[in-house]
This record gives structure tokens, C-alpha cells and sequence, in this order.
């Protein structure tokens, strides 16, 4: 977050902390924690697998340690082989009974070859199949167990946690549960020589490994919140220029993470090291023993072969696992932190099934002695000890100043949290004995900040109904939502659009006006008649001839039912049956309105401040009062649209900035490269560090087949020449002692090297992404596709697909390929028949392993978007979880994610199918080799044209050669991953916005700038919505310091003009001019810095209070200014009174505070700004009549002083405008 550093300490007073007694906090901690976790929580990720699932698991299971069975075989036949060669060279067998022989374990190999093809199939299909399945059923558990916590758990719970959870979490479990496993299973049982020392070397190595990789994960499921925040109030962070603060708090968590992520990759290198040059001291031990045990008379040379020759298989199957080790401990992090949410036991649980189901419900509801302190803020005593009673079929009216307590109210009787003193009673029944989700069917509640979803208009209003309801037929379902719409005076605006009641309101609705959100959610809530209505405030955003109607139709549909109502503008409320003034957490008075303006209390001030008794202000029971009459300047009218002021999106809009994303151009090596390469410029050298590294670590097998040649020909030496044989034995094994020292220097430089470079990559493609991303311009995120959490879930996601061709993975490739080359030229060199024959068939194992590639490239691709649209539907959940959680809506949230994952099953289990069956044929494709490796060497030794030096040299280094050469496309989906990865960033890097915040040095902003302003000949389409005209030659003068409202009905196109001086974007025709000059012309920053904005949903971001208020403000402020800045805001009082005053954190979008405190706190920030032109929106809608009086008081001041524009429905806030602008 930008901020400036704040000098003088505060001297505020400051209230001390209450104390709690042991009953309080044992209800405060039961919310922020949770309930014990259930001794029937799964543990595992593999709990989550079904009877279908663990069958295939352990049929995979089993065909993956039979295939790795295979390879101690291989040693088998190789022992065999080397006692025919021995008895031959003895003189003790014919040369017919070689050749026989030969043939015979030809034929093995080949049997052993179509055996593993078959067990790696099954083995394949079953784990990449099961672990889809599974990651699946986790995902939908994760979103179960997320959806089904109480409120207070969201308060420390960032939408954009959720998503990094559910889509970069989730990947990397998916991974370690699929392909790495595979590898796992079949290294268990290859390595079985040297497990015990190999086991406690994996155990401790993965210990430090998965500790770090939770550190990691947490920091960035920290950055993914500020994403999240930012992206999700992209106009804010544009209009305050807080890109690069916004930037600097996701780089701050990025760094974090990027050192737990290198000391997990610095531990998994360690390990690998050591796992990769411990087979080599064991295949020194067993030659030095073995000759030993020769020369005793106790072993056979084949049998010390047979010994060695599983040694060395283990050492190549080592190396081929590094990478996946990587991923599979990985995977073991993020899986503990998904399994620990899940397991969170929630005390207020919608889907549990515990609690009374009442027969009939009146709708009579008390508060009794009820005391309320929020978990995340438990220095503050909301409500204390209040009783009072909400009666049955009557309105009760809760009026009080901003913070009093009144949505508190609202909130417990929703049981969005437990009281943490008394009881709240329903029909004499305490709600605690009820159950949750029946209990919140009962009521409908219509905040003041409205919430819609990502859909059409007439999905919205449907998610009302009960779902006792949801069975109704088509034609019963459009008659309750259009009634719903005339209801809330929606259904004129809705029916004026061109495509209805169809029209998709976009993420948060952003689409449409405040008013018309409002009343969207006016008509779900009446749409299912439920027996108590809630209101908080919900006319606050229509104006007056929409509230008048509004108000008529809420007070006919109160009748008959329980009906709380919460306002400041107390005209909505003359009407109740009852009164409750609140102030400080307790109850002032009670009464009806003429009841209580005679007792001359509170409530009589709050009238008078208001003005209400005397009705000098506008009375929405008045009709002839719609139109606004100008106070004192009149000017040539604004023509603008009467049709809605709606931005709709298309699925297909005409620019195709879809392309960018999800681009039709086929990911390339080439692209893959320009973008690492360019991330990656600085780390360049340790790359090529590491790449020597890995040439060095390739040579070593090759290497090695010469010592392992030159030692079975030692051991081979007759009875007469041991002391040679054991002079000549103890050489080679120091060079297998030097091989291992080699291999482990060589293993954990190349970690070090690409564990540094990948981490480095990983920030810099986040880092770079976000910044492309805050850089767009504000019509991107109106496009459907193009919300804050699809945003959020490729930050997480492409990055760390990105390093499938970086660090540890291309490191592995060119160790194996440098291990293939260097065989192959040490078998020309030493016996280039054999090396020919066996080199002529690696491109049949090259072309299946790029088939594979290319199948898993499209299979990616449409992963991709599913897991990408899942991702997106959970960050809206999670955004909006208290409208979810009042609709009852966890089941059908559930319902739908579910549907949407279960879109590419069918195309998944395709595309697994032939996957595996390449990737089989590459695994198989070493026995093979073998086969012929050993008919045609054996035919030329029986030729006598090879010596057995010469064929034990080309065996081992072309086998293994091959068998290398198959494990490079083990990686073939990381690959994959990494090329649309490579393909997107590339494409986001390289767009360029038409209204460019990096453009710098271009049209600046004169310094004696007084804000005069010429709005000429504008008409704007929205670039979603070309075909429908919002503006239309408007011409606007307005002067140097005058204060000018833009008046008319809700989506009459007056926030358009806001949004067009903030640059949000440039008008279709005309020009808009400040100071003479562009503004289209002028550099957008410093335009920015020169407007405030004031809107009528205010936007905090998690952090201070401090913070908040020093937003953009690009000057040093001390104290005294942040607390002038909120003395006329009229909320220094309220943030003197908290214990930690201006340092008090206020949450993810200031959840901790009320509707009014936000929109004060905005205010101030705006003020303490000091711009040249104020934009206000509805700027004091959310406040109550005393703070607002105070405030457009301070407003008026400021307005005097700068340029104002204000948008407004109530005729108070505007009747000091110099000139007064309607349709």
C-alpha cells in the first residue's frame, strides 16, 4: 500500500481495553479457531478417494513396484550373461551354447520389455485418473469447508487466499498425486540395496522440505489476498494511482516466499545430492567386497554383477526422480495447509443438520440482555447487555449514529456471530437451538453495500428463492422474478436493456449503476415472501422517484411479516410500528415516531438535524418533488441517455482482447524462451553455472560404464592372477569413491544454481504479471472473463507452470541428455557397430515422447480454463460469503462448482488414455534397447569381433543411454504447462492500454493547474456495449472552484461523467478539458494526483487506519493533519476511542468497521489529499444524520477551495451547488 511516512507520535486518548470473563473469550475463541477438530477429519489427501478410487489406486500401485520390479531383473539376466561370457572365455562352454544363450536372454528382455510397457499403462492411467478424481473431490471439500464457517473466520480470510488455494495449491497436489507418484513407487523398490541409508536421507531432506514449502505457500496465499483486493478494486487503485503501493505490498509477501521457497529447494537439492552419490559408494562397496568374497571362494562374479548392476539402476533411476522428489514434496506442503482448513470444525455450520426445524414461524424476535464483541476486533464491546424485541408482523425502525450497533443487531439475528452475553429468541425459541440454515431461510436481507453475482439479471433475483421453490416451472419462475422486479421498481430499467433480463451484470455487478444493483437485490429478497425482512439501509442508493416507489412497495410487502429496518435518512422510517434508538452498543429510546419527537430525546434531535419535522427537505411521499429544481446558476441541460447505465458484457466482445489470454496461437519453444529469457537475464550466469553442472553430472554415467566394465573384467581374472584382481579392484573402487564425490558436488550445484534462477523467475513472472495486470486499462475488467479472481488465479497458477522448463526440470533434461550423447559417442568410439544399431533407435523414442508432448499440450490448454472459471466462481463465493450465507446458498454453491469441474472429465479420460500409452512405450523402450543391445553385441562377440570389455562398456553406457533418453519426457507435462504458460505471459507483457499509466514525460499537468473544467460535445458508448449510446453530446462548463450536481434517475449516465473525469475511459466523440488542455493528452498519473474521489461504495484495503487514510498522498503528512482530515470527517472521535487509534487494522475491504465509518474514513482520505477537483458519488449515502451534517459541512468548506462535482439524490447534500446539471 502507498503510504508516506507519518513523523510526530499520536497523542490521542485512548480507551483502555475491556477485559473479558472466561465465558466471553471462551465464545471468542471459539469463533476464531474453531471447534475441536472431528477424530473423523481426514488426514490425508488420499482419504478423499472413493471405493472406485482406491481400486485404482492399488492396482496402480501394484503395477508400478511390478515395473520397478523389472529392473532388478535386468541384473538377473546381466549376471547370467556375464557367467555364459565367463565359461566361454574359460573355455568350459561351446560357442553354440553362447549363441544359444545369448538369443534366450534376448527374448527375456523383450518379454520384461512388453511386461513393464503394460504394468507403466496401467499404472499410468490408474494414478493420473485417480489423482484427478481425488484433486476433484478436494477441491469441492476445500469450497465445503470454506463455505460452511461462520462469518468471523472471513474476516482474517481473503478471497484471494482462497483462490491461490483452490487452483496453485491444488495443481501442485494433483502433480505429486499423478506423474510423481509413479516415480516414487517404482525408485522404492529399485533402490532396495541401499534403502535404510537412502530412507533416512529422504526422511530428513523432505522434513526441512515440507516445513518450508507450507512458509512458502502461506506468503503466497498472503500476495494473492492483495491481489485479490487490488484487482478487485481496480478503479480505486486507478483513481488513487496506488499501482506501485499496491505493487510494493505483493512484492513484500513475493520476497517471503521466494526465500522459503529456495531453502525448500536448497534442502530437496541437499537430498538429491546425496541420494544420487550414495549408489556410487555402494557400488564401490560391493565391488571391493565382492572381489573379496572371490578370491575367498564365497561368490561367483556373476553374482557380484547381479549385486552391482541393481546398485547402478538405482543410480540411474535417481536422477530421473530429482525433479519429481521436488514436486512430490511439494505437493505434502500444500496439502497439509488444504487438509487444515478443511478440517476446521465451524461453530455456526449452514450445512449442518443439527438444530430444531420450527412448524410454524411467526416472526416475533427478542434480544434478551444480549452483549456482542467481534472475534477480530475484542477490544471493543459492540452491544452491551441490551433487551429488546423485534415483534412479529410489525417494522421496527434501528436508527443511531454510524457504529451505534444497529447492523450488529441485524447480523446476530442472521447468526452471522454468537453473542457473547445473553440470548436471541425466535417465537420464544433460542436461535441457537434452531438450525442455521433453516433459520436463515426464514428471513431476506438487503444490505447497504448490495451484492450480485457474476450472472444474468434473472439468475440473481431467482438465487432468492427457497429452495423449497427452486422445483417450479419455467413459467412459475419468470412470473415471481418480473413481480419481484415491479416490486423494487426494477423491471423498466431491466426490460429496457437489449437482451432483458438476461443481461449479465458482470463481477460485483460492476456493470450497472449503485441504484440499480440495489434494487436487483431488492427483488431477490421479495421474491421468495419471506416471513422477516432485514433492510440495512436499502433504498440508501436510489433516488428520490425510485425510493419513493421503493418505499411504497417495502411498506406494502411489510405487512404480514417481521420487518427490521435500518436508516439514517429517518424519512424512510416515519412510518414503523416501532422506534429503537441506539448509541454505543445500547438502547437510547423506544417508540413511535410521534411518540418519540414528543419526548424530546434523542431521536427528536436526530429529526431536527435532519430537518424531517419540518420537511425542508425533499419528502419522497411528495410526487411533484421528482425533478430538481436549480438553486442558483441555470445552464443549458445535460442530455443524457434515459435508458439504463449498464455495461454489459459479451462473451465474445468485438475487440477480442480474449485472444490475449486464451490466445488461438499454438504455444512454442520459442515463445517459452523470449519470456525466461528476458525474466531470467540477470540470473544468466548462475544458469550457465548450473547447465556445466549438469554436463558434468550427464558424463558421469558414461563415465562410470568404463570403471563398471573394467571392474567386471577384473573380477572375471582367473584363479592365478588375484593378486592382481584385487591390486586392480582397489583402484577402481577409488574411482567410484571419486565418482560419488563428483556426483554430489555436481548434483548440488546444479540445485543451488537453478533453485536460485527458478525462484528468481517465479517473483519476477508474478511480480511482472501483477504489474501488467494494475497497468490495464479499466474496460479490460469489464469483460466477463477478465474478473479480479481469474486475474488472481493465473498470478498463482502461470508462474509456477512457467519453471516446467526451468530449474530443476531442465536441468534433469540436459543431465540426460548429455548422459545419452555421451554414451553414444563413447560406444562409437570403443564399438561403433553396436553404437549405430542401438543411436538408429532413439528417434522412435524421441518422436513417441514430442506425440506425447503434443496430446498433453491441448489436454492443458482446456484444463487450464476449467480450473481457471472454478477458481474465478470460488473468489466470488468467498467475496461475497455474507450474501451467500443470508440466501443460503451453500448448496447450490457447491452444486455448481461441482458442475463446473466436472466439465473436461470424459475429454480427460481421453486424453490420459493416449498420453500413457506413449509415455509407456517410452518407459519399455530401455528393454528393448537392452534386447538388442545384447543379441547383436553378443553375436559380434561371438564373432570374436569385440572383446568383452568392449561390449561390457557399450552395454552399460547405451542402456542406460536409453533408458535416460526415455525418462526426458517424463516431463513432458511439466513442459506442457510451461509452454501455455510461456504463450500467456508473453501475451500479457506485450499488451498496451490506450490510457497507459507507464507512459511518462508526456503532457504534464501544469503546477498552478485551478481545476476549470470543459466537458464538449461528449457522447461515450461503454467498449463492452458498443451498440448502445450512454452520453450524447454533452456540454459542460464548469469553472475553477464551483461546486456542480449531476442529478437524475438511477442509471441515467451521471457516474458515467465521474468515471470519464477520472480517466477510466475516453469518451466515443468529443473532448474533456482541464485547464484548456485534453486530459486525453495529459500524463494519467499526475492528472490522477490532481482529482479525489469520493464513491458511494467506499473502498478499503487490509491494513491500518493510518494506511488507509495516507492513499495516494504523495506528501509527508504528520498527525495533526490526519486528525484534521478526520475531525472533518467526523471520525476522529470514533478512531480516538479505539485502543490503538490510527494503527488500528481494519481487515480485508475494512470488514471491522461499519458502512458509515468507511464512508467517513473515505472522506477523510479524499480530504487529506487536497486535490484541485473533488469527485463525490453519493459521497454521504451511507451516513447518519449527524455525521452527514457534519461532513457536507466540511464538503461545502472544501468544496470552496477546489473544483466539485457530486452526484446525488438527496437535494440536502447538493443546495449549495453554484449549478445544478438533471436530464
Amino acid at each position: 500500500m502507498e503510504s508516506k511516512t507519518i513523523t510526530t507520535p499520536s497523542s490521542e486518548p485512548r480507551t483502555p481495553q475491556p477485559t473479558h470473563n472466561d465465558h466471553t473469550k471462551a465464545i471468542l475463541q471459539r469463533q476464531t479457531d474453531g471447534l475441536p477438530a472431528s477424530s473423523q477429519a481426514k488426514q490425508t489427501v488420499f482419504a478423499y478417494a472413493t471405493p472406485f478410487d482406491i481400486l485404482l489406486i492399488t492396482l496402480s500401485t501394484l503395477s508400478a513396484i511390478l515395473a520397478g520390479a523389472l529392473n532388478p531383473l535386468l541384473t538377473v539376466i546381466y549376471g547370467l550373461l556375464v557367467h555364459s561370457f565367463q565359461d566361454h572365455a574359460n573355455g568350459t562352454s561351446t560357442t553354440s551354447h553362447l549363441s544359444s544363450s545369448i538369443s534366450r536372454f534376448s527374448l527375456y528382455y523383450v518379454y520384461l520389455g512388453i511386461a513393464e510397457f503394460i504394468l507403466i499403462y496401467i499404472a499410468t492411467v490408474g494414478f493420473y485418473h485417480s489423482g484427478e478424481r481425488i484433486t476433484r473431490a478436494l477441491r469441492r471439500a476445500y469450497l465445503q469447508a470454506i463455505v460452511r464457517q461462520n462469518i468471523s473466520f472471513f474476516d482474517t480470510l481473503s478471497a484471494g487466499e482462497v483462490t491461490a488455494r483452490i487452483t496453485s495449491d491444488m495443481n501442485v497436489i494433483q502433480e505429486g498425486i499423478t506423474s510423481k507418484l509413479i516415480e516414487y513407487w517404482r525408485l522404492a523398490l529399485i533402490l532396495i540395496s541401499t534403502a535404510v541409508l537412502l530412507g533416512g536421507i529422504e526422511f530428513v531432506g523432505s522434513l526441512y522440505a515440507v516445513r518450508y514449502s507450507r512458509r512458502m505457500g502461506a506468503a503466497l496465499g498472503r500476495g494473492s489476498a492483495v491481489a485479490e483486493e487490488a484487482l478487485g478494486s481496480i478503479r480505486h487503485v486507478a483513481a488513487f494511482g496506488i499501482q506501485r503501493g499496491m505493487e510494493e505490498r505483493y512484492v513484500r509477501h513475493l520476497d517471503t516466499a521466494e526465500t522459503w521457497g529456495f531453502k525448500m529447494r536448497l534442502a530437496i537439492s541437499l537430498m538429491i545430492g546425496a541420494i544420487n552419490a550414495v549408489p556410487y559408494l555402494s557400488y564401490g562397496l560391493a565391488f571391493w567386497q565382492g572381489s573379496r568374497y572371490i578370491v575367498d571362494g564365497a561368490m561367483s562374479a556373476s553374482a557380484v554383477v547381479t549385486t552391482t548392476m541393481a546398485t547402478i539402476i538405482g543410480a540411474f533411476a535417481v536422477g530421473r526422480i530429482a525433479p519429481s522428489a521436488e514436486s512430490f514434496i511439494s505437493s505434502i506442503g500444500h496439502a497439509g495447509t488444504i487438509l487444515d482448513a478443511i478440517a476446521r470444525q465451524s461453530p455456526l455450520d449452514p450445512l449442518s443438520t443439527e438444530g430444531r426445524v420450527l412448524e410454524e414461524v411467526e416472526g416475533d424476535i427478542a434480544l434478551e440482555n444480549v452483549s456482542l464483541v467481534y472475534p477480530s476486533r475484542q477490544d471493543v464491546d459492540v452491544l452491551k447487555a441490551i433487551t429488546l424485541r423485534l415483534p412479529a408482523n410489525k417494522t421496527t425502525a434501528l436508527v443511531g449514529a454510524s457504529g451505534c450497533g444497529k447492523s450488529s443487531i441485524v447480523g446476530l439475528v442472521e447468526r452471522f456471530y454468537e453473542p457473547t452475553g445473553g440470548r436471541i429468541t425466535l417465537d420464544g425459541h433460542d436461535v441457537a437451538d434452531l438450525n442455521l440454515s433453516w433459520l436463515r431461510r426464514q428471513m431476506s436481507y438487503v444490505v447497504q453495500e448490495p451484492v450480485l453475482f457474476n450472472r444474468s439479471i434473472y439468475e440473481n433475483v431467482l438465487l432468492g428463492l427457497d429452495e423449497t421453490m427452486v422445483s417450479l416451472s419455467g413459467a412459475e419462475k419468470d412470473k415471481l422474478v418480473h413481480d419481484a422486479a415491479k416490486t423494487a421498481n426494477a423491471h423498466e430499467f431491466i426490460t429496457g436493456l437489449p437482451q432483458g433480463y438476461q443481461t449479465q451484470v458482470g463481477a460485483k455487478g460492476l456493470q450497472l449503476s449503485g441504484g440499480q444493483r440495489q434494487r436487483i437485490c431488492i427483488a431477490r429478497a421479495v421474491i421468495s415472501n419471506p416471513k422477516i425482512l432485514l433492510l440495512d439501509e436499502a433504498t440508501s442508493a436510489l433516488d428520490v422517484k425510485s425510493e419513493r416507489v421503493v418505499q411504497l412497495a417495502l411498506e406494502s410487502a411489510a405487512k404480514n411479516r417481521t420487518t427490521v429496518v435500518i436508516a439514517h435518512r429517518l424519512s424512510t422510517v416515519r412510518k414503523a410500528d416501532n422506534i429503537i434508538v441506539l448509541a454505543d452498543g445500547c438502547v437510547l429510546e423506544e417508540g413511535g415516531h410521534q411518540e418519540l419527537i414528543a419526548q424530546g430525546g434523542a431521536y427528536s434531535r436526530l429529526v431536527e438535524a435532519q430537518q424531517v419535522a419540518a420537511e425542508a427537505e425533499t419528502d419522497i411521499s411528495n410526487p411533484k418533488q421528482d425533478d430538481l429544481v436549480t438553486v442558483k446558476v441555470k445552464s443549458n441541460l445535460v442530455k443524457v441517455s434515459e435508458s439504463p447505465e449498464v455495461n454489459d458484457t459479451s462473451d465474445d466482445p468485438p475487440e477480442k482482447v480474449e485472444a490475449v489470454i486464451a490466445a488461438e496461437a499454438r504455444p512454442t519453444f520459442r515463445t517459452y524462451f523470449q519470456v525466461v529469457g528476458k525474466l531470467n537475464q540477470k540470473e544468466v550466469p548462475i544458469i550457465i553455472a548450473g547447465l556445466l553442472l549438469c554436463i558434468i553430472a550427464g558424463c558421469i554415467i558414461p563415465v562410470q560404464a568404463v570403471f563398471f566394465a573394467e571392474s567386471i573384467t577384473t573380477i572375471s581374472l582367473p584363479a592365478s592372477e588375484y593378486p592382481k584382481l584385487r591390486h586392480n579392484i582397489d583402484f577402481w573402487c577409488l574411482m567410484f569413491l571419486m565418482i560419488a564425490i563428483v556426483t554430489f558436488i555436481a548434483w548440488v550445484g546444479q540445485g543451488i544454481c537453478f533453485s536460485y534462477s527458478t525462484e528468481r523467475l517465479t517473483h519476477k513472472a508474478r511480480h511482472q504479471s501483477f504489474r501488467s495486470i494494475l497497468r490495464l486499462d479499466v474496460s479490460y475488467f469489464d469483460q466477463k472473463n477478465h474478473s479480479s479472481g481469474a486475474f488472481t488465479a493465473s498470478l498463482a497458477n502461470t508462474a509456477r507452470e512457467l519453471t516446467g522448463l526451468s530449474g530443476a526440470i531442465i536441468g534433469a533434461a540436459l543431465t540426460f541428455t548429455t548422459t545419452l550423447a555421451a554414451g553414444i559417442i563413447m560406444s562409437l568410439a570403443i564399438g561403433w557397430k553396436l553404437a549405430l544399431v542401438c543411436t538408429a533407435t532413439i528417434p522412435i523414442l524421441v518422436g513417441t515422447g514430442y506425440i506425447r508432448l503434443r496430446i498433453l499440450a491441448l489436454f492443458d490448454g482446456k484444463v487450464r480454463k476449467t480450473h481457471e472459471e472454478a477458481a474465478t466462481y470460488a473468489s466470488e463465493v468467498v467475496s461475497s460469503i455474507r450474501a451467500v450465507a443470508s440466501l443460503t446458498l451453500e448448496k447450490h454453491v457447491l452444486s455448481e462448482y461441482t458442475n463446473i469441474l466436472a466439465k473436461e472429465v470424459a475429454k480427460s479420460l481421453r486424453s490420459i488414455l493416449k498420453a500413457s500409452t506413449l509415455y509407456a512405450a517410452s518407459q519399455s523402450f530401455g528393454f528393448f534397447c537392452a534386447a538388442l543391445v545384447f543379441w547383436y553385441g553378443g553375436t559380434l562377440l561371438d564373432s570374436n569381433e569385440y572383446t568383452t570389455l568392449q561390449f561390457y562398456i557399450c552395454f552399460v553406457a547405451l542402456v542406460s543411454g536409453s533408458q535416460i533418453a526415455g525418462a526426458i519426457f517424463n516431463y513432458a507435462p511439466d513442459m506442457s504447462k510451461a509452454l501455455h504458460a510461456g504463450r500467456d505471459l508473453k501475451a500479457l507483457f506485450e499488451l498496451t492500454p490506450t490510457i497507459d499509466t507507464w507512459r511518462e514525460g508526456t503532457g504534464q499537468v501544469d503546477a498552478q493547474a485551478v481545476g476549470r473544467i470543459d466537458i464538449s460535445d461528449v457522447s461515450f458508448r461503454y467498449p463492452t456495449r458498443s451498440e448502445r449510446l450512454v452520453l450524447e453530446k454533452v456540454d459542460i462548463q464548469i469553472q475553477p472552484g464551483q461546486f456542480v450536481a449531476l442529478v437524475g434517475a438511477s442509471g441515467s449516465g451521471k457516474s458515467t461523467v465521474i468515471q470519464l473525469l477520472e480517466r477510466f475511459y475516453d469518451p466515443t466523440n468529443g473532448r474533456i478539458l482541464v485547464d484548456g488542455r485534453d486530459i486525453s493528452e495529459l500524463n494519467v498519473n499526475e492528472y490522477r494526483r490532481m482529482v479525489s474521489l469520493v464513491s458511494q461504495e467506499p473502498t478499503l484495503y487490509d491494513g491500518s487506519i493510518r494506511d488507509n487514510l495516507l492513499l495516494g498522498v504523495e506528501r509527508l503528512v504528520d498527525d495533526v493533519q490526519l486528525v484534521q482530515a478526520c475531525r472533518e470527517a467526523n471520525i476522529y472521535d470514533f478512531v480516538s476511542s479505539l485502543p490503538d487509534g490510527f494503527n488500528t487494522p481494519i481487515g480485508t475491504s475494512g470488514t471491522m468497521l461499519s458502512g458509515g465509518q468507511k464512508q467517513r474514513l473515505a472522506i477523510a482520505r479524499a480530504l487529506l489529499r487536497k486535490t484541485q477537483i473533488l469527485l463525490l458519488d453519493e459521497a454521504t449515502s451511507a451516513l447518519d444524520s449527524e455525521s452527514e451534517k457534519v461532513v457536507q459541512e466540511a464538503l461545502d468548506r472544501a468544496s470552496s477551495q477546489r473544483t466539485t462535482i457530486a452526484v446525488a439524490h438527496r437535494l440536502s447534500t447538493i443546495q449549495h451547488a453554484d449549478l445544478d446539471l438533471c436530464h
